[in-house]
């Protein structure tokens, strides 16, 4: 009964991008259904897969151990877009590394013999989620943009989007700022192949193959630019997926009392996005002339019900951040996500969600991806700090 029931969950979760692009009164029906049964209060573009390779994670400098876009929006191009490979930056080492603080590492081991999964279900098609022109996008200094998919005017979003978040005071670089968990821990990812196999599992208890590796990455991006982070690995999303956003909830509370310092507060996931025809298109930029996951910022808005009165200011931080991904690693960005969601970010003005690919693309990518955004978040604590 307890594999039914999982299973159950994981097809909700999986439908929920095809969902929400459903707008009759059996789509507003079938969404709630699915929400309900995911935990959350708004539609979680998220699934699970994953990866028989063991990632390429940087080394860290010094390590305490202390144990959603709908699936029909458009494609822009067919193959993924290439950045100006000569204007990424080179970071010179700082003069003090940072620390990485990594929380509550988890005992559950992962022993699927992932080999057996060779059925070719469906095509994963590499491609890159451009520039949009409708009027529901907005464009920001850099060239980014930000879907608003609430009734806030535009203009006000784009006068927002003009001035830097408020973060606190300096930072001292013995103290952690950034603090990195997982709502969804278990999210992992499909090996690198142009097909998958629908039996695949859908998730994996390994922090070499879900979500975890993508956030020590970038932990250990921020740790060699001199950040010290806090990389909190608890699993929130088993043994139940319902309650995992309030299970996370209390991870943020315990976290931030412990270390006062934090000023940046990351949901780390992965989308889940299908094509009609039951292909996966994995989202990726190439950077440096390697293939990066693109990444999606999801900034909630309140409606009335979340108690977020502040919520514009973490406004602010997406569009810093989707700011100084453009400025260094050109579109490897997807549009922000502003809609009416919580996802925590009641907690914290600095809190954000961050899906990292999809569940077509390889390990490879999304490490890789983890180390840029790494870059990104650094690069916006010295703008605000300046």
């Amino acid at each position: 009964m307890g594999k039914l029931r999982n299973f159950l969950v994981c097809i909700a979760a999986v439908s929920c991008p095809i969902l929400i692009g459903t707008d009759n009164a059996v789509g507003a029906a079938l969404r709630s259904a699915a929400y309900l049964s995911a935990g959350v209060y708004y539609p979680v573009s998220n699934s699970n897969s994953p990866n028989t390779d063991k990632p390429d994670i940087p080394d860290t400098p010094d390590i305490q151990n202390n144990s959603e876009y709908p699936s029909s929006y458009s494609q822009q191009s067919s193959s993924h877009s290439s950045s100006n490979d000569s204007d990424t930056p080179e970071y010179p080492e700082p003069d003090i590394l940072g620390t990485v603080i990594r929380l509550n590492e988890t005992e559950l081991t992962d022993d699927t013999d992932y080999s057996v999964f060779t059925e070719n279900s469906g095509k994963i098609y590499r491609m890159n989620y451009g520039k949009y022109s409708s009027g529901g996008y907005i464009d920001l200094k850099s060239g980014a943009q930000v879907r608003n998919c609430t009734s806030v005017n535009n203009s006000v979003l784009q006068a927002a989007a003009e001035n830097l978040p408020e973060l606190g005071e300096n930072y001292d670089p013995a103290e952690p700022q950034v603090l990195i968990y997982h709502t969804h821990t278990t999210e992992s990812f499909l090996p690198k192949a142009d097909s998958y196999d629908e039996k695949y599992p859908t998730r994996s208890f390994s922090d070499q193959r879900n979500v975890t590796a993508v956030g020590d990455a970038l932990c250990n991006a921020l740790a060699k630019r001199g950040i010290s982070s806090v990389h909190d690995c608890k699993i929130h999303d088993y043994p139940s997926f319902p309650g995992a956003y309030q299970n996370s909830a209390e991870t943020i509370k315990r976290d931030l009392e412990q270390y006062p310092s934090i000023k940046i507060i990351i949901d780390l996931h992965r989308d889940a996005i299908i094509n009609a025809d039951g292909s996966l298109p994995a989202p990726v930029a190439e950077i440096n002339g390697k293939n990066a996951a693109q990444f999606m910022i999801i900034s909630g808005c309140d409606d009335g019900t979340f108690d977020m009165p502040d919520y514009i200011e973490n406004f602010k931080l997406a569009c810093l951040l989707q700011n100084c991904a453009e400025t260094a690693y050109p579109s490897l960005a997807r549009p922000v996500l502003f809609d009416y969601r919580c996802y925590n970010q009641n907690l914290s003005t600095g809190a954000l969600l961050i899906e990292v690919g999809s569940h077509g693309n390889s390990l490879d990518e999304v490490v890789y991806t983890g180390e840029l955004l790494g870059n990104v978040i650094a690069d916006a604590l010295l703008a605000v700090d300046s």
